[in-house]
């Protein structure tokens, strides 16, 4: 089943817990992350909030969060895991481009976090997404945008995810993700493996296709978009980007004064 973003997405939803290992990734990737935001109370955008935890934990921190997403049913999902948490987050549906009408402006930072810039197929709609979110920042305000580093894996192509498990509406669920590419795009698919009642597996494959944006491609479109003092890092633990070997790419930046057109 070959889905559109928010189609996938919203099929996504059901298993998207069941497929993350929240705990140890919050624990690994907000430390970083909160080094960023640097002093307290700060206003966040969560753009592509997915289920709602790093919202929940930037809230948890002390920091206001608006987390949003495509997806209406990953909204409600978010809503129901803040409420779970006792964390007040405010969440809204909203593509990228849509973000200052659907969330308003003068944020302090904005987060695109998990790989998700990788659904904006086409230069024109990227050109779009970043304005957008440039539009949502003071100025002055923090980026931070964390893909996959495509520089390394459109050379060795690795084909295959970690498989995650857990439980899904009582059944025992394993979550497979694995990539098909093409000479522009790659072809991202989930299988999802759930036990029936009589113990036998049965699995639904569905895809999407994303754009593998190489560093220097994003550098020079988060540039483009009016945005400075541009910083690259190699994972989610402020390590030092290498090309070559990190596995992911985190791209830092700050808005810079809007500029007359």
């Amino acid at each position: 089943m070959h889905l559109r973003e928010q189609d996938f997405y919203d099929h996504l939803a059901a298993f998207f817990d069941v497929m993350t290992d929240w705990q140890a990734r919050l624990a690994y990737e907000m430390p970083f992350l909160l080094r960023l935001l640097g002093r307290p109370r700060q206003h966040v955008l969560d753009a592509a909030c997915g289920t709602g935890w790093h919202s929940i934990a930037l809230a948890q921190a002390g920091h206001h969060v608006t987390g949003a997403d495509i997806s209406a049913i990953m909204i409600e999902q978010a809503q129901a895991n803040a409420r779970s948490r006792g964390v007040a987050v405010t969440f809204k549906q909203a593509a990228f481009h849509d973000l200052p009408a659907a969330v308003g402006t003068g944020f302090d930072a904005v987060l695109c976090l998990g790989n998700s810039l990788v659904h904006v197929l086409h230069e024109d709609d990227l050109r779009r997404s970043l304005t957008a979110m440039a539009t949502c920042l003071r100025p002055g305000g923090l980026l931070v945008l964390h893909n996959l580093n495509y520089d390394k894996r459109m050379v060795g192509k690795p084909r295959w995810f970690q498989v995650n498990g857990g439980e899904m509406n009582g059944r025992e669920t394993l979550v497979w993700r694995f990539a098909d590419y093409g000479d522009n795009l790659i072809t991202f698919n989930i299988a999802v493996f759930q036990k029936d009642d009589a113990g036998r597996w049965t699995v639904q494959v569905q895809s999407t296709p994303q754009r593998p944006w190489q560093s220097s491609e994003l550098v020079g479109f988060v540039a483009g978009a009016g945005f400075a003092d541009i910083a690259l890092y190699g994972n989610l633990a402020g390590e030092a980007y290498d090309c070559r070997i990190s596995g992911d790419l985190v791209i830092t930046a700050s808005r810079g004064q809007a500029r007359s057109t």
